[in-house]
């Protein structure tokens, strides 16, 4: 009898450890089915970044600028240093002049050449048909002569010259010579001839 209770409690025990180790089993079970449904729930929902205030006016439309585009510049850029600079003006520059309305010529820059009749009269030799295009009156003959003066420096007597030629930082800003002769010694060998080209044309209509 002592033998049978012992077998009796033995299997008795044994019996508990198996309920204890299967309801651990169980319970490992759970906790892994809620973590992976957990996991499954986090992946399937859209996470967005939050935005600063200054950024949520426009957050929609970020994402939509296409960045593999080229940026093709509007205009050129010119660099000048100093009155020397007002010379370096050439005839290619020349062919992306506009006409104003008084007939001037005048830059994309607006810069240096701003007000002239002929840009480009320090280099380039003005031809008979150029000048008849151009200069349709005394007024513009007489400017074209005097903004080779200009573009050296030239202090102008008559204060209409000076107010006209005073409206531009090129001629402005730059140091002022009075004598006539001193200012026509700095023209190069294509400003002497232009000038006396207009000087003859100015002659020639009777604007002298």
């Amino acid at each position: 009898r002592e033998q049978d209770m012992e077998k009796k409690d033995q299997k008795s025990t044994g019996l508990m450890i198996g309920a204890i180790v299967a309801g651990a089993v169980d319970v490992i079970l759970a906790v892994l089915l809620v973590l992976s449904l957990l996991v499954k729930t986090g992946q399937g929902e859209d996470l967005k970044p939050e935005l600063s205030t200054e950024f949520a006016e426009n957050a929609e439309t970020y994402g939509q600028v296409q960045q593999n585009g080229e940026y093709t510049a509007q205009e050129t850029v010119q660099y000048a240093s100093g009155a020397a600079s007002a010379q370096s003006n050439t005839q290619e520059d020349a062919s992306n002049q506009t006409a104003g309305a008084d007939g001037t010529e005048t830059t994309d820059s607006g810069g240096i050449y701003e007000g002239f009749v002929f840009p480009d009269s320090n280099e380039v030799a003005l031809t008979d048909s150029r000048i008849q295009e151009t200069v349709t009156n005394a007024s513009l003959c007489r400017r074209a002569i005097n903004e080779i003066y200009a573009r050296h420096g030239y202090a102008f007597t008559k204060q209409e010259n000076t107010d006209f030629f005073n409206q531009y930082d090129w001629y402005k800003n730059m140091p002022k010579e009075s004598d006539m002769s001193v200012v026509a010694g700095r023209f190069s060998s294509v400003e002497k001839a232009n000038v006396e080209k207009l000087q003859a044309y100015e002659d020639s209509k009777g604007w002298s």
